[in-house]
C-alpha cells in the first residue's frame, strides 16, 4: 500500500509520516529515504515537531531505492518526494510485487500553484492520500496553498525561508489580479 501525505508548506506532511514511522514497533524492517537536493538536515528526515530526526539514505532517483532494498524490508518511508527524479513505477513494483508498505511526504503544488514536479504521478499511484493543511498565516483558517514572499532566483528554492501558507481568500488578497493571470496561464497550457 502506498500512503502519501501531501499539502502546502508547514502543513505537517513530514510530521504525519514520522507518526506512521513511530507506530511501527520493529524498525529492523524499515528503510527511510530522502532526496539529495534537500540538504537541510543532512541524512535525517525531520520535522519541527520531532527532534531528533530519523536516519535516512540520501538518493537521487527512485531507482536508487532498489540498490538498498532487500526482502526483509516491509516498510519504506520517503520524505520530500517532489525532489526525487526517476520512474515512480519503482514504488508500484515494491508495493504490489514485494508487498512493501510505502509512506511518502511531499508538496503537491509549487508556490506558483503548479503541480510540483513528480508529485502528480505519485498521487496517481497512491492507495491513500492524506491532504494535510496548514494554518493560514494571515487569518488562521485552513491553508491549502504555499506562497513565496520575495523574489525567486530559480524554479526551486529549497528550505522554509520565505514560504508561507495561505487560505484561498488570503492568497487572492495578496496576489490580486495576478491570481487571474496565473490561472489563465495554466488553462492555456
Amino acid at each position: 500500500m502506498i500512503t502519501t501525505f501531501t499539502g502546502p508548506m508547514h502543513g505537517g506532511k513530514s510530521a504525519s509520516m514520522i507518526d506512521a514511522y513511530r507506530d511501527i514497533w520493529n524498525k529492523n524492517h524499515i528503510m527511510c529515504f530522502k532526496p539529495s537536493l534537500d540538504s537541510r538536515d543532512g541524512d535525517e528526515i525531520r520535522s519541527a515537531d520531532f527532534i531528533p530526526g530519523i536516519k535516512s539514505i540520501v538518493i537521487e532517483t527512485f531507482e536508487d531505492i532498489l540498490n538498498y532494498y532487500n526482502d526483509d524490508i516491509t516498510n519504506i518511508f520517503i520524505d520530500e518526494a517532489q525532489f526525487i527524479k526517476g520512474n515512480v513505477s519503482v514504488l508500484s513494483y515494491l508495493s504490489i510485487a514485494k508487498d512493501v508498505d510505502i509512506y511518502i511526504a511531499g508538496l503537491n503544488m509549487t508556490s506558483e500553484q503548479e503541480p510540483f514536479m513528480i508529485m502528480p504521478y505519485i498521487l496517481a499511484i497512491s492507495d491513500k492520500v492524506v491532504n494535510c493543511k496548514a494554518s493560514c498565516l494571515d487569518c488562521g483558517r485552513a491553508a491549502t496553498y504555499t506562497h513565496y514572499e520575495g523574489t525567486k532566483y530559480g524554479d526551486i528554492v529549497v528550505g522554509n525561508e520565505g514560504y508561507v501558507s495561505l487560505c484561498t481568500r488570503c492568497l487572492n488578497r495578496r496576489l490580486g489580479d495576478n491570481v487571474k493571470r496565473l490561472i489563465m496561464k495554466k488553462e492555456e497550457n
